[in-house]
């Protein structure tokens, strides 16, 4: 198997728009005594253009595609954070995007897409039936169907995240990155093992959509038939066929953290750090602040996104009380 070059995390980085955001790295502190001290820190990609990082592999994606691709439109699947990348870019670019998601997709994302300027269509509650309907309204309509699973772009994409953690973080020891699909902790682990073998790449789970790590102990990608978890931009039932070999090859581990451990990590950066994740983009950070990483070495939690609404900010409230 061919896996992404450093190369082309670099090419993709440099033909970025303006409007792609360098995001921060944010210290943080659990308690006063600790600032100045800290050994964790938040990559802010909650902070990214559309809130969520995924707008780096959207347009990495665009990009690679021909004129003609381009003319026709593109169709693709997402749960949320893709889906407003692709509206967004499209939008900037002059290209038709149409987005098919599950009818589980939070409001407040799928109105995020429309309002970008894509046209949405729902596709029921099974996750693996969304690229085939992808496929078919690209054939009916004459489009360019992408599948982000298995788009090795979108992973080429994700990886400038790792760079610019690298140049940012210079005595960086550990990084943590949620799992989904795979995309974007294959191309962090792959842009960082490729620059500094010494740096651990450690991939973060939901106890209840823990289909990666399934798949790592398995040797192979495997579907799970149980998915409940509060962080619903980690919708993958199984992971990519091209990412899972990525995370095989470099990343360390993936470790899991409950449905509380995240309701706790999302209120401890929103009150210390003043950083509003949604449930996702508070899972990696999860894993240091409820110890199941190594606390004592220099790590990098990417918070990857913020779109969340106040119904399921409700929800994590209560889970704490």
């Amino acid at each position: 198997m061919n896996y992404v070059q450093l190369k082309d995390i670099e090419r993709a980085r440099s033909q970025f728009p303006n409007w792609i955001r360098r995001t921060p790295l944010i210290p943080f502190s659990s308690n006063s005594s600790d600032v100045g001290k800290e050994k964790l820190f938040l990559k802010a990609e909650n902070l990214q253009v559309t809130g969520a990082y995924k707008i780096r592999a959207a347009v990495t994606i665009l990009n690679s595609l021909t004129k003609e691709q381009l003319s026709k439109g593109v169709v693709l699947t997402s749960s949320g954070n893709f889906a407003q990348a692709f509206a967004y870019a499209g939008s900037c670019l002059g290209v038709k995007i149409v987005v098919v998601m599950l009818d589980r997709t939070s409001p407040y994302k799928v109105n995020a897409t429309r309002g970008y300027g894509a046209e949405v269509v729902f596709c029921g509650t099974d996750a693996l039936s969304r690229q085939p309907i992808v496929e078919k309204i690209a054939k009916d309509r004459g489009m360019t169907a992408i599948d982000t699973w298995e788009e090795p772009m979108a992973t080429v994409g994700h990886g400038t995240i790792g760079l610019e953690i690298l140049e940012d973080m210079l005595n960086l020891q550990v990084v943590l990155v949620p799992v989904s699909s795979g995309g974007v902790a294959a191309g962090i682990s792959a842009a960082i093992k490729l620059s500094n073998p010494d740096v651990k790449v450690i991939g973060v789970q939901p106890e209840k959509a823990n289909a990666a790590y399934v798949s790592l102990q398995k040797g192979e990608p495997t579907a799970i038939d149980y998915w409940d978890t509060i962080a619903d931009g980690l919708s993958a039932v199984r992971p990519g066929f091209f990412p899972f070999r990525h995370l095989q090859e470099f990343l360390d581990e993936i470790v899991l953290v409950s449905e509380v451990e995240i309701a706790n990590a999302f209120s401890e950066i929103l009150y210390r750090s003043k950083i509003l994740s949604e449930p996702a983009g508070a899972v990696a950070a999860a894993a240091f602040l409820s110890k199941k990483v190594d606390t004592d070495l220099i790590t990098v939690a990417t918070v990857t996104g913020g779109n969340v609404t106040n119904e399921i900010v409700l929800k994590m409230k209560e889970m704490l009380r």
